[in-house]
């Protein structure tokens, strides 16, 4: 089948577009088309002989045969990270404490100590080593339409006004996803990251929502617990792929 590169960032085969995301690691994030996994591989090949910079992709686990195409194509397994289902149900009714800070929405927050602070715990997730986003990327994510400001909130040291952790869920169908639930290693095993993920699963559940998906990486033992304790459900894992820089 013919691929077609419709645009600088989309190429197009037998009516379905794979579009290529850039990251603020400089990787090139390929988005599959859904629903047809047959072009998966022609569409794939094609991106990995016109793009020279490094590109990342995912697939389920259990799907070899792409995993085939894409080893053909040049791409090599990196990642695995487990999938997860978070019903909402199973949260406490009421609003968890952290004790010593207080939540801000993100669009009230300084901008480029957002950044900042995202950069740092970034550097502790698998995976995340050379992402650095700034303060212009941030802004931009805030004018995508699955931004909710209620559900983008920054933990702030009460005493000190220091930003020390930060929760991300993008409102999207079916289910909304949680990108982010972060905090400084000081304050890592303590109240602060469940009170940031309750204090946005409660306004969701009051809107009728029934659960939020998110992933964590298969080698972060800590975020496996942290989810198993909230109740998360494990689903799929999913493997990233990646083709480095030629």
């Amino acid at each position: 089948m013919q691929v077609t590169r419709t645009a600088e960032d989309v190429w197009s085969c037998d009516g379905a577009e794979l579009a290529v995301i850039m990251r603020p690691d400089g990787k090139g994030l390929v988005r599959l088309p859904t629903g047809r996994p047959d072009l998966w591989a022609t569409l794939a090949a094609a991106v990995a002989h016109d793009v020279s910079g490094p590109l990342v992709l995912e697939l389920d686990e259990a799907d070899t045969a792409a995993a085939d195409a894409l080893g053909a194509a040049g791409f090599r397994p990196t990642r695995r990270e487990q999938h997860w289902r978070i019903p909402l149900d199973r949260l406490p009714d009421r609003q968890v404490t952290a004790d010593g800070h207080h939540f801000i929405r993100v669009a009230d927050a300084d901008p480029e100590r957002v950044a900042r602070l995202d950069n740092e715990i970034r550097q502790d997730i698998p995976g995340a080593a050379g992402w650095y986003a700034t303060a212009a990327e941030l802004l931009e994510t805030l004018s995508d339409d699955e931004f909710d400001p209620a559900l983008y909130l920054i933990a702030v040291r009460t005493e000190t006004g220091e930003y020390d952790g930060l929760v991300r869920v993008w409102n999207r169908s079916p289910a909304p996803r949680l990108g982010c639930l972060g905090v400084r290693r000081p304050w890592r095993r303590t109240r602060l990251a469940p009170a940031l993920l309750y204090a946005v699963a409660l306004p969701l559940r009051e809107r009728g929502v029934p659960e939020i998906i998110t992933e964590t990486d298969v080698l972060n033992r800590d975020s496996h617990r942290m989810v198993e304790h909230i109740g998360g459900v494990p689903t799929v894992v999913r493997v990233e792929w990646e083709r480095p820089a030629p």
